[in-house]
């Protein structure tokens, strides 16, 4: 934790990485660490006299804003400042209370982090909220998706699984940061698709335009309506598809048409919460038609039992589905 701790305060800190320090902070107990960790911290930078102090009007307004509902929360309680200077006063309040890091380095620039906001949402579950411009976001079962709690020059959000967004048109272009590249927009509906477990990205475009760039590239691919862009062995490649079977989940209801046995039963584990298994390569060659929207799991793989040559059972103790070839 000390380590990711040091890169939160030099400002380079993963999204991934900023709920462990967030949760490690926001628990008091903790405080006395804290301040063990960033007092060195602090003493390095005030040995360096050519690091600038220009003021920050705005930054002010923030500290005293940080202070003034820290007294309503905790009436009881009194906090000690050392005598910083006021660069390093901020830095302290900032790591109490999570608010925007305002650092200032040897290169005499200020670097200014915005909070960032991490939903995460179980296999099973799925949410929709809106973004601070008014973007909307549906966010797919076992999926990590980080924003800034305020937008600077670029509507920056970072995705790992899979997302739906309806985007409020804005002179600032939106990006979707994924582990396989960047989708950026000016206004759009569109479906990203980006799981860790699966090695698979997707993004489908039901409205407007979309700009993709690989990871590590600058070469960059416009999307346009009934579009779908995915990586491949080779590379990526775009297809036309009807939108519907890539965007009905946030719907409610998950639709499918020829679906190969190896996808169909990632999205049963993903939308239910469950562990299939199988171990007959012969159901590879399987696929399934069909729309999932109000029926159990049980019911589900009675279905499969019906329409394939299959058979199941469920083992209550590992809480897992297998399946096997009649």
């Amino acid at each position: 934790m000390k380590s990711i701790f040091k890169k939160y305060y030099y400002s380079i800190l993963h999204p991934d990485e900023f709920s462990k320090v967030s949760d490690f902070m926001a628990d008091t107990q903790n405080e006395s660490l804290i301040s063990e960790w960033i007092k060195p911290l602090w003493e390095q930078e005030l040995e360096n006299e050519n690091v600038d102090r220009p003021t920050n009007p705005e930054l002010l307004s923030r500290i005293k804003e940080a202070i003034f509902l820290d007294k309503q929360k905790k009436a009881n309680k009194k906090i000690s400042l050392y005598s910083w200077s006021l660069r390093v006063a901020a830095v302290f309040i900032v790591a109490l209370f999570i608010s925007n890091v305002f650092f200032l380095h040897q290169s005499k620039k200020t670097i200014l982090t915005r909070q960032m906001q991490t939903i995460t949402t179980p296999y099973g579950a799925k949410t929709n909220y809106t973004l601070p411009d008014g973007s909307q976001v549906w966010l797919n079962s076992g999926s990590t998706f980080s924003y800034p709690s305020k937008f600077g020059r670029k509507r920056m959000v970072t995705l790992v699984g899979e997302a739906f967004f309806e985007v409020v048109k804005d002179s600032k272009p939106f990006i979707v940061s994924t582990k396989y590249g960047d989708v950026e927009v000016k206004g759009t509906s569109f479906n990203v698709k980006a799981y860790d477990d699966d090695n698979s990205f997707e993004t489908t475009l039901v409205e407007g335009i979309v700009a993709f760039t690989a990871k590590n590239t600058k070469n960059e691919v416009t999307l346009k309506l009934g579009d779908q862009i995915i990586n491949t062995s080779d590379g990526y490649e775009i297809n036309r598809v009807e939108t519907k079977y890539f965007t009905s989940w946030k719907d409610g209801k998950l639709i499918f048409n020829r679906e190969s046995f190896p996808s169909f039963i990632k999205k049963l584990e993903r939308w239910y919460n469950v562990k299939i298994e199988y171990t007959d390569p012969a159901l590879n060659e399987l696929w399934y038609t069909g729309t999932i929207e109000m029926e159990s799991i049980s019911e589900v793989m009675e279905m499969i039992s019906k329409a394939a040559p299959v058979s199941y059972n469920f083992n209550s103790k590992t809480r897992v589905f297998t399946i096997k070839s009649k």
